[in-house]
């Protein structure tokens, strides 16, 4: 996969824990939190075989870091707000790919400079939620927010690739640190640099 398309998937991944804006809901996990989601579209693509299949993710409320693991495989996606920075780690290969993180990548994770407007109410995964549009210059859809900042369900595409997420189910509770870190013995990788081809 190319590096556009790691980070692609990981944005994809991590969306639907978007970041805060004072004049809007509040669309940040205020807590801890593991949200197990049904994932098709393109986010599909991190499931084996391309098919729709189950992803957890996990918030670090304190850190804003979180990490996405899909059902099947053996690689999990790391990402952290506050370094700006994200990783591929793979258990079984013991390495973990640092991913290059430009200006901008992160846009669909914090919704800087997204509109939001409000759309109704909904229940997922017996939680109420309050269903919002956005609108960004990354994309565009619809995500339903609980009170305290969890994505239950997420529909819109990326950079011009769509997804949908659904949550199947919420559990509170604290988050281990080393879920966010990458083990001390694991091989780090790092995207080779290219220059231009005269």
């Amino acid at each position: 996969m190319t590096r556009h398309g790691v980070l692609a998937a990981g944005l994809l991944l991590a969306a639907p824990f978007a970041a805060r804006a004072q004049d809007r809901p509040r669309v940040q996990p205020s807590r801890d939190v593991t949200v197990t989601y049904r994932v098709e579209g393109a986010a599909a693509s991190v499931v084996p075989g391309g098919i729709p299949g189950t992803l957890r993710l996990s918030w670090d409320a304190a850190g804003q870091r979180l990490r996405a693991e899909p059902e099947g495989r053996t690689q999990a996606v790391i990402v952290d707000l506050r370094a700006h920075s994200a990783q591929v780690m793979d258990s079984m290969l013991r390495s973990a790919l640092t991913l290059p993180v430009r200006d901008g990548d992160l846009q669909p994770l914090t919704l800087d400079g997204a509109r939001l407007t409000q759309r109704g109410t909904d229940t997922v995964a017996g939680l109420p939620c309050t269903t919002w549009a956005v609108q960004s210059p990354r994309g565009a859809g619809t995500v339903c927010f609980t009170a305290d900042g969890v994505a239950l369900r997420a529909d819109g595409q990326v950079d011009g690739q769509h997804g949908t997420f659904t949550a199947s189910s919420v559990s509170y509770g604290p988050q281990p640190d080393e879920l966010f870190r990458v083990p001390a013995e694991y091989m780090q990788l790092s995207m080779p640099k290219f220059g231009r081809i005269k």
